[in-house]
Protein backbone atom coordinates (compact mmCIF):
# COMPACT_ATOMS: atom_id res chain seq x y z
CA UNK A 1 0.00 0.00 0.00
CA UNK A 2 2.68 2.52 1.06
CA UNK A 3 5.07 1.81 -1.84
CA UNK A 4 2.32 2.61 -4.35
CA UNK A 5 2.10 6.23 -3.18
CA UNK A 6 4.78 7.56 -5.56
CA UNK A 7 2.66 6.71 -8.59
CA UNK A 8 -0.55 7.75 -6.85
CA UNK A 9 0.83 11.24 -6.14
CA UNK A 10 2.27 11.53 -9.65
CA UNK A 11 -1.05 10.89 -11.39
CA UNK A 12 -2.64 13.70 -9.35
CA UNK A 13 0.13 16.12 -10.34
CA UNK A 14 -0.15 15.31 -14.05
CA UNK A 15 -3.92 15.63 -13.93
CA UNK A 16 -3.65 19.03 -12.19
CA UNK A 17 -1.18 20.17 -14.87
CA UNK A 18 -3.66 19.23 -17.61
CA UNK A 19 -6.40 21.10 -15.80
CA UNK A 20 -4.15 24.19 -15.69
CA UNK A 21 -4.02 23.91 -19.48
CA UNK A 22 -7.84 24.07 -19.52
CA UNK A 23 -8.21 20.36 -20.29
CA UNK A 24 -10.77 18.16 -18.59
CA UNK A 25 -8.84 15.49 -16.67
CA UNK A 26 -9.17 13.15 -13.72
CA UNK A 27 -6.60 11.08 -11.82
CA UNK A 28 -7.17 7.39 -11.11
CA UNK A 29 -5.08 4.80 -9.33
CA UNK A 30 -4.93 1.19 -10.49
CA UNK A 31 -7.75 0.11 -8.20
CA UNK A 32 -10.02 2.95 -9.30
CA UNK A 33 -9.47 2.34 -13.00
CA UNK A 34 -10.41 -1.32 -12.54
CA UNK A 35 -7.18 -3.36 -12.49
CA UNK A 36 -7.95 -6.57 -10.58
CA UNK A 37 -5.03 -8.83 -9.66
CA UNK A 38 -4.20 -11.95 -7.73
CA UNK A 39 -3.00 -11.58 -4.13
CA UNK A 40 0.71 -12.11 -4.83
CA UNK A 41 1.78 -8.84 -3.19
CA UNK A 42 4.89 -7.31 -4.76
CA UNK A 43 4.71 -9.46 -7.92
CA UNK A 44 0.98 -9.55 -8.68
CA UNK A 45 -0.56 -10.52 -12.01
CA UNK A 46 -3.77 -9.11 -13.50
CA UNK A 47 -6.96 -11.16 -13.75
CA UNK A 48 -7.50 -10.04 -17.32
CA UNK A 49 -11.12 -11.08 -17.90
CA UNK A 50 -12.39 -9.14 -14.88
CA UNK A 51 -9.96 -6.28 -15.48
CA UNK A 52 -11.03 -5.94 -19.11
CA UNK A 53 -14.68 -5.49 -18.17
CA UNK A 54 -13.96 -2.93 -15.44
CA UNK A 55 -11.43 -0.86 -17.37
CA UNK A 56 -13.60 -0.76 -20.50
CA UNK A 57 -16.48 0.59 -18.42
CA UNK A 58 -14.42 3.13 -16.43
CA UNK A 59 -12.34 4.56 -19.26
CA UNK A 60 -15.09 4.25 -21.84
CA UNK A 61 -17.29 6.53 -19.75
CA UNK A 62 -14.54 9.14 -19.26
CA UNK A 63 -13.37 9.18 -22.86
CA UNK A 64 -16.93 9.55 -24.14
CA UNK A 65 -17.11 12.78 -22.09
CA UNK A 66 -13.73 13.92 -23.51
CA UNK A 67 -12.13 13.65 -20.06
CA UNK A 68 -8.42 12.75 -20.11
CA UNK A 69 -7.80 9.94 -17.59
CA UNK A 70 -4.37 9.92 -15.91
CA UNK A 71 -3.75 6.48 -14.43
CA UNK A 72 -1.02 5.77 -11.90
CA UNK A 73 1.07 2.73 -12.79
CA UNK A 74 2.63 -0.07 -10.75
CA UNK A 75 -0.45 -1.01 -8.67
CA UNK A 76 -3.89 -2.59 -8.76
CA UNK A 77 -6.09 -4.33 -6.19
CA UNK A 78 -6.96 -7.95 -5.49
CA UNK A 79 -10.52 -9.28 -5.42
CA UNK A 80 -10.83 -8.24 -1.77
CA UNK A 81 -9.88 -4.63 -2.54
CA UNK A 82 -6.37 -4.82 -1.07
CA UNK A 83 -3.76 -2.72 -2.92
CA UNK A 84 -1.25 -4.89 -4.81
CA UNK A 85 1.90 -3.97 -6.73
CA UNK A 86 3.42 -5.41 -9.90
CA UNK A 87 7.12 -5.20 -9.04
CA UNK A 88 9.88 -4.16 -11.46
CA UNK A 89 8.52 -2.68 -14.69
CA UNK A 90 5.12 -2.25 -13.06
CA UNK A 91 4.23 1.10 -14.63
CA UNK A 92 4.97 -0.13 -18.17
CA UNK A 93 2.97 -3.26 -17.32
CA UNK A 94 0.02 -1.08 -16.29
CA UNK A 95 0.17 0.72 -19.64
CA UNK A 96 0.03 -2.49 -21.66
CA UNK A 97 -2.76 -3.93 -19.48
CA UNK A 98 -4.87 -0.84 -20.19
CA UNK A 99 -3.93 -0.88 -23.89
CA UNK A 100 -5.12 -4.47 -24.19
CA UNK A 101 -8.39 -3.71 -22.39
CA UNK A 102 -9.32 -0.74 -24.61
CA UNK A 103 -7.94 -2.26 -27.85
CA UNK A 104 -5.48 0.59 -28.33
CA UNK A 105 -3.95 1.19 -31.76
CA UNK A 106 -0.47 1.58 -30.27
CA UNK A 107 1.34 1.85 -26.92
CA UNK A 108 4.06 4.44 -26.28
CA UNK A 109 6.51 3.84 -23.44
CA UNK A 110 8.41 7.03 -22.63
CA UNK A 111 11.87 6.53 -21.12
CA UNK A 112 15.16 8.32 -20.50
CA UNK A 113 16.74 6.51 -23.48
CA UNK A 114 16.05 6.73 -27.22
CA UNK A 115 14.86 3.12 -27.47
CA UNK A 116 16.37 -0.35 -27.81
CA UNK A 117 20.00 -0.37 -28.94
CA UNK A 118 22.31 -2.80 -30.74
CA UNK A 119 24.38 -2.91 -27.52
CA UNK A 120 24.80 -1.02 -24.27
CA UNK A 121 26.24 2.39 -25.29
CA UNK A 122 28.32 2.33 -22.10
CA UNK A 123 30.20 -0.66 -23.52
CA UNK A 124 30.04 0.05 -27.27
CA UNK A 125 30.52 3.67 -28.34
CA UNK A 126 29.01 3.20 -31.81
CA UNK A 127 25.91 1.30 -30.60
CA UNK A 128 22.94 2.15 -32.83
CA UNK A 129 19.25 2.68 -32.17
CA UNK A 130 17.14 -0.22 -33.44
CA UNK A 131 14.30 1.32 -35.45
CA UNK A 132 12.18 -1.84 -35.47
CA UNK A 133 12.16 -5.18 -33.64
CA UNK A 134 9.57 -7.90 -33.06
CA UNK A 135 7.86 -8.80 -29.77
CA UNK A 136 9.95 -11.96 -29.59
CA UNK A 137 13.23 -10.11 -30.15
CA UNK A 138 12.36 -7.41 -27.60
CA UNK A 139 11.46 -10.03 -24.98
CA UNK A 140 14.81 -11.77 -25.54
CA UNK A 141 16.62 -8.43 -25.18
CA UNK A 142 14.78 -7.71 -21.94
CA UNK A 143 15.61 -11.14 -20.54
CA UNK A 144 19.28 -10.72 -21.37
CA UNK A 145 19.93 -7.34 -19.83
CA UNK A 146 18.13 -4.60 -21.79
CA UNK A 147 16.96 -2.42 -18.90
CA UNK A 148 14.54 -0.29 -20.93
CA UNK A 149 11.73 -2.83 -20.59
CA UNK A 150 10.63 -5.86 -18.55
CA UNK A 151 9.64 -9.08 -20.37
CA UNK A 152 6.22 -9.26 -18.66
CA UNK A 153 5.28 -5.90 -20.21
CA UNK A 154 4.45 -7.71 -23.46
CA UNK A 155 2.09 -10.30 -21.95
CA UNK A 156 -1.15 -8.27 -22.28
CA UNK A 157 -0.32 -7.27 -25.87
CA UNK A 158 0.44 -10.68 -27.36
CA UNK A 159 -3.11 -11.86 -28.07
CA UNK A 160 -4.21 -8.43 -29.34
CA UNK A 161 -1.07 -7.88 -31.45
CA UNK A 162 -0.88 -4.23 -30.42
CA UNK A 163 2.39 -2.57 -31.53
CA UNK A 164 4.56 -0.63 -29.09
CA UNK A 165 6.92 2.30 -29.45
CA UNK A 166 9.76 2.90 -26.96
CA UNK A 167 10.71 6.59 -27.04
CA UNK A 168 12.73 9.19 -25.16
CA UNK A 169 10.94 11.75 -23.01
CA UNK A 170 13.81 14.16 -23.73
CA UNK A 171 13.87 13.83 -27.54
CA UNK A 172 10.31 13.88 -28.85
CA UNK A 173 11.49 14.24 -32.46
CA UNK A 174 13.08 10.79 -32.28
CA UNK A 175 10.63 8.01 -33.22
CA UNK A 176 12.46 5.53 -30.99
CA UNK A 177 12.07 1.76 -31.45
CA UNK A 178 8.91 0.34 -33.00
CA UNK A 179 8.06 -3.08 -31.54
CA UNK A 180 5.79 -5.15 -33.78
CA UNK A 181 4.03 -8.52 -33.41
CA UNK A 182 6.00 -9.96 -36.35
CA UNK A 183 9.70 -9.85 -37.29
CA UNK A 184 10.84 -6.75 -39.16
CA UNK A 185 11.15 -6.93 -42.93
CA UNK A 186 13.13 -3.69 -43.18
CA UNK A 187 16.30 -4.92 -41.45
CA UNK A 188 18.09 -7.86 -43.06
CA UNK A 189 20.69 -8.36 -40.34
CA UNK A 190 20.98 -11.89 -38.93
CA UNK A 191 21.84 -10.52 -35.48
CA UNK A 192 20.29 -7.28 -34.22
CA UNK A 193 21.58 -6.97 -30.69
CA UNK A 194 24.38 -8.07 -28.39
CA UNK A 195 23.30 -7.96 -24.76
CA UNK A 196 24.72 -8.99 -21.40
CA UNK A 197 23.61 -10.02 -17.94
CA UNK A 198 26.46 -9.15 -15.59
CA UNK A 199 27.29 -10.09 -12.01
CA UNK A 200 26.00 -13.63 -12.19
CA UNK A 201 27.31 -16.82 -10.60
CA UNK A 202 28.18 -20.09 -12.34
CA UNK A 203 28.00 -23.53 -10.69
CA UNK A 204 29.47 -26.64 -12.32
CA UNK A 205 28.15 -29.88 -10.81
CA UNK A 206 29.62 -33.25 -11.71
CA UNK A 207 28.85 -36.77 -10.57
CA UNK A 208 28.85 -40.43 -11.46
CA UNK A 209 26.28 -42.77 -12.99
CA UNK A 210 23.58 -41.75 -10.51
CA UNK A 211 23.89 -38.14 -11.66
CA UNK A 212 22.71 -39.10 -15.14
CA UNK A 213 19.70 -41.02 -13.77
CA UNK A 214 16.13 -39.80 -14.38
CA UNK A 215 15.02 -37.17 -11.88
CA UNK A 216 18.51 -35.96 -10.98
CA UNK A 217 18.07 -32.51 -12.51
CA UNK A 218 14.61 -32.24 -10.91
CA UNK A 219 16.15 -32.81 -7.46
CA UNK A 220 18.67 -30.02 -8.05
CA UNK A 221 16.02 -27.53 -9.18
CA UNK A 222 13.71 -28.47 -6.30
CA UNK A 223 16.45 -27.77 -3.75
CA UNK A 224 17.16 -24.38 -5.34
CA UNK A 225 13.46 -23.51 -5.56
CA UNK A 226 12.99 -24.29 -1.85
CA UNK A 227 15.66 -21.66 -1.13
CA UNK A 228 13.86 -19.19 -3.44
CA UNK A 229 16.78 -19.19 -5.89
CA UNK A 230 15.95 -18.46 -9.52
CA UNK A 231 17.88 -20.41 -12.17
CA UNK A 232 18.80 -18.10 -15.06
CA UNK A 233 20.35 -20.61 -17.45
CA UNK A 234 21.20 -24.33 -17.61
CA UNK A 235 23.49 -26.43 -19.76
CA UNK A 236 24.01 -30.18 -19.34
CA UNK A 237 26.33 -32.82 -20.72
CA UNK A 238 24.89 -36.31 -20.05
CA UNK A 239 27.92 -38.13 -21.45
CA UNK A 240 30.10 -36.54 -18.77
CA UNK A 241 27.38 -36.60 -16.11
CA UNK A 242 27.68 -32.87 -15.50
CA UNK A 243 25.44 -29.83 -15.41
CA UNK A 244 26.19 -26.09 -15.35
CA UNK A 245 23.77 -23.69 -13.67
CA UNK A 246 23.65 -19.90 -13.68
CA UNK A 247 22.13 -17.94 -10.76
CA UNK A 248 22.29 -14.34 -9.60
CA UNK A 249 25.59 -13.56 -7.89
CA UNK A 250 23.99 -12.77 -4.48
CA UNK A 251 22.36 -16.23 -4.56
CA UNK A 252 25.52 -18.17 -5.45
CA UNK A 253 26.84 -18.93 -1.95
CA UNK A 254 23.37 -19.92 -0.74
CA UNK A 255 22.87 -22.16 -3.78
CA UNK A 256 26.22 -23.92 -3.38
CA UNK A 257 25.61 -24.46 0.33
CA UNK A 258 22.13 -25.92 -0.25
CA UNK A 259 23.36 -28.33 -2.92
CA UNK A 260 26.38 -29.39 -0.85
CA UNK A 261 24.19 -30.09 2.18
CA UNK A 262 21.73 -32.22 0.21
CA UNK A 263 23.66 -33.83 -2.65
CA UNK A 264 27.45 -33.70 -2.20
CA UNK A 265 29.00 -37.13 -1.70
CA UNK A 266 25.88 -38.87 -2.97
CA UNK A 267 24.47 -37.86 -6.35
CA UNK A 268 27.00 -35.05 -6.84
CA UNK A 269 30.72 -35.67 -6.49
CA UNK A 270 31.98 -32.13 -7.06
CA UNK A 271 30.64 -28.55 -7.10
CA UNK A 272 32.74 -25.71 -8.52
CA UNK A 273 31.60 -22.08 -8.24
CA UNK A 274 32.64 -19.08 -10.32
CA UNK A 275 31.34 -15.88 -8.68
CA UNK A 276 32.24 -13.24 -11.28
CA UNK A 277 30.72 -14.18 -14.62
CA UNK A 278 28.51 -12.67 -17.33
CA UNK A 279 25.98 -14.08 -19.77
CA UNK A 280 26.40 -12.66 -23.27
CA UNK A 281 23.60 -13.16 -25.80
CA UNK A 282 23.42 -12.44 -29.51
CA UNK A 283 19.79 -11.88 -30.51
CA UNK A 284 17.90 -11.68 -33.79
CA UNK A 285 15.07 -13.39 -35.66
CA UNK A 286 17.36 -13.76 -38.67
CA UNK A 287 19.45 -16.30 -36.75
CA UNK A 288 16.81 -18.99 -37.20
CA UNK A 289 18.04 -21.55 -39.71
CA UNK A 290 21.07 -19.45 -40.64
CA UNK A 291 24.29 -21.43 -41.00
CA UNK A 292 27.50 -20.09 -39.47
CA UNK A 293 26.15 -17.82 -36.72
CA UNK A 294 27.72 -19.84 -33.90
CA UNK A 295 31.05 -19.98 -35.74
CA UNK A 296 31.12 -16.17 -36.02
CA UNK A 297 30.14 -15.77 -32.36
CA UNK A 298 32.93 -17.94 -31.03
CA UNK A 299 35.40 -16.55 -33.55
CA UNK A 300 34.70 -13.10 -32.08
CA UNK A 301 35.43 -14.43 -28.59
CA UNK A 302 38.60 -16.15 -29.79
CA UNK A 303 39.86 -12.90 -31.36
CA UNK A 304 39.89 -11.39 -27.86
CA UNK A 305 41.51 -14.52 -26.41
CA UNK A 306 38.48 -15.17 -24.20
CA UNK A 307 37.45 -18.57 -22.87
CA UNK A 308 33.77 -19.52 -23.20
CA UNK A 309 32.70 -21.28 -20.00
CA UNK A 310 29.16 -22.37 -20.92
CA UNK A 311 26.84 -22.32 -23.97
CA UNK A 312 23.05 -22.45 -24.32
CA UNK A 313 20.54 -21.87 -27.12
CA UNK A 314 16.74 -21.89 -26.97
CA UNK A 315 14.63 -23.92 -29.40
CA UNK A 316 13.33 -20.68 -30.96
CA UNK A 317 16.87 -19.94 -32.26
CA UNK A 318 16.28 -16.26 -31.50
CA UNK A 319 19.34 -16.12 -29.27
CA UNK A 320 22.65 -17.79 -28.66
CA UNK A 321 23.89 -17.27 -25.11
CA UNK A 322 27.22 -18.10 -23.50
CA UNK A 323 29.11 -17.36 -20.30
CA UNK A 324 32.48 -15.65 -19.86
CA UNK A 325 34.36 -14.10 -16.96
CA UNK A 326 32.88 -10.73 -16.09
CA UNK A 327 36.25 -9.06 -16.71
CA UNK A 328 36.06 -10.24 -20.35
CA UNK A 329 32.45 -9.15 -20.94
CA UNK A 330 32.98 -5.71 -22.48
CA UNK A 331 35.77 -6.89 -24.76
CA UNK A 332 33.62 -9.72 -26.17
CA UNK A 333 30.58 -7.45 -26.59
CA UNK A 334 32.71 -5.03 -28.63
CA UNK A 335 34.15 -7.85 -30.73
CA UNK A 336 30.68 -9.27 -31.48
CA UNK A 337 29.36 -5.82 -32.40
CA UNK A 338 32.19 -5.53 -34.92
CA UNK A 339 31.83 -9.12 -36.18
CA UNK A 340 28.15 -8.68 -37.07
CA UNK A 341 28.63 -5.06 -38.26
CA UNK A 342 25.89 -3.78 -35.96
CA UNK A 343 27.26 -0.25 -36.24
CA UNK A 344 25.80 -0.25 -39.78
CA UNK A 345 22.45 -1.86 -38.96
CA UNK A 346 20.22 1.00 -40.13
Amino acid sequence: YLISFGERLSDDLVSFALQDLKKKSTALNGKEVGIVTDSNFGESRPLMDTTRIRISKTLGSLLSKKVIPVVGGFAGADQHGNITTFGRGGSDYTATIIASCINADEVWLMSDVDGLMTADPKMVKNAKLLKEVSYAEAIEMAQFGAKQIHPKTFEPLLSKKIPMRIRSTFDVKNDGTFVTPSPSTTTKKTVKCVSALRNIGLMDLSGGILFAAPGSAAKIFTILAEKNINVLMVSSNPSEASISIIVKKPDLAKAVNALEMNLLGRMVKKIEATPNASIIAVIGSGMKGTVGVAAKVFSAAQKRNVNVMMIAQGSSELNLAFVVKDSDCQSVIQSLHEEFQLGKIN
